[in-house]
């Protein structure tokens, strides 16, 4: 019987052990990685800084390569995109609300034109995520946010619609805009010595065809069109191209004219004196870009609504994290 209890006692406490061994196993489980902090949550979800980095390392890698951002410029750069950001994420949150919804295949085709974007611009698109430190999908995902923002504020401030009145209105606010100034039409011949040039002019004196003239002896581009230049208007070109082109009358050719780019003659072929285009005449375009203002305009008072009603904190601490 001592026998019988000693080995059940055995027993009890290997039973015992194993439970306690089962329970410290559990305590020393590895805990969870923590939550990254956050820079500031919207209505109680979190941006994370990491995100405000990303956005901040995109900045930094502009269309002509490398952007050199001083570093005492980081904080004010990092907060303006966090400004973005959370206005994103504001709106996010209202579409989702309202059920707005974006299809794979809207999506799709907004990564397609991407994709095009980046092959015309010499670059392939995996390329073109590499640079962005982004994968496809991650790009994806961007891509349904943003369209889903977009859509969300398109469908609130789409009843926005100048009015004719308003439409009049910002054409008489922007009549400068329409109007079209004097312009030329003028040839050149561009020679590398005074002397080429003094050539080219004496043949053209002698009745040789100012196309042919421009195609044999001609250093620019132009050549292959016989030296036409197009209409234009003061501004647009070299300063020495308008006082020569703009004091000609139509048909003549100038003298031998100097500039930094070599030695021209030049011909006017035509003139157009300068005109102000009338509100009937502009008017489809007036009230497009008069509505387009009014829908922008909208855009930021839904903003501003949307952010007043919202709980927003951002968190200071966190935020000087980004570098």
């Amino acid at each position: 019987m001592t026998r019988q209890c000693h080995r059940g006692g055995r027993g009890a406490l290997w039973a015992l052990g194993l439970l306690a061994c089962f329970a410290g196993c559990k305590r020393s489980a590895p805990a969870a990685p923590p939550l990254p902090p956050a820079a500031a949550t919207v209505n109680g979800k979190p941006i994370p800084i990491s995100t405000v980095q990303r956005e901040l390392d995109r900045a930094r890698h502009g269309e002509e390569g490398e952007v050199k951002v001083p570093e005492q410029e980081v904080p004010r750069l990092a907060r303006a995109l966090l400004d973005g950001l959370i206005d994103r994420a504001i709106v996010l949150q209202r579409a989702r609300a309202a059920g707005v919804e974006v299809s794979e295949a809207e999506v799709q085709r907004a990564t397609d034109a991407l994709a095009d974007e980046a092959r015309k611009g010499g670059a392939t698109f995996n390329e073109q995520l590499k640079k962005a430190n982004q994968t496809q999908e991650q790009l994806s995902d961007e891509m349904r946010e943003r369209l889903l923002a977009s859509k969300y504020v398109a469908e609130e401030t789409l009843k926005e619609r100048a009015s004719p009145a308003e439409a009049r209105a910002w054409y008489d606010q922007h009549r400068q805009e329409f109007e079209e100034p004097e312009q030329v039409h003028c040839l050149q011949i561009a020679a590398r010595t005074p002397e080429e040039a003094k050539s080219a002019l004496d043949q053209l004196r002698a009745g040789a065809s100012f196309d042919k003239v421009a195609r044999l002896v001609s250093i620019s581009p132009d050549a292959r069109k016989g030296g036409d230049l197009g209409w234009f208007a003061r501004g647009t070109m070299p300063k020495v191209f308008d006082d020569t082109c703009f004091s000609l009358a139509t048909g003549k050719i100038s003298g031998v004219v100097a500039s930094p780019y070599g030695f021209h003659v030049f011909k006017v072929l035509g003139r157009r004196a300068a005109k102000a285009r009338s509100f009937k005449e502009v008017q489809a375009e007036a009230e497009r870009r008069a509505t387009a203002e009014k829908r922008a305009q909208a855009e930021r008072q839904l903003l501003q609504q949307l952010r007043s009603s919202a709980e927003v904190k951002v968190d200071e601490k966190a935020l000087a994290l980004v570098r």
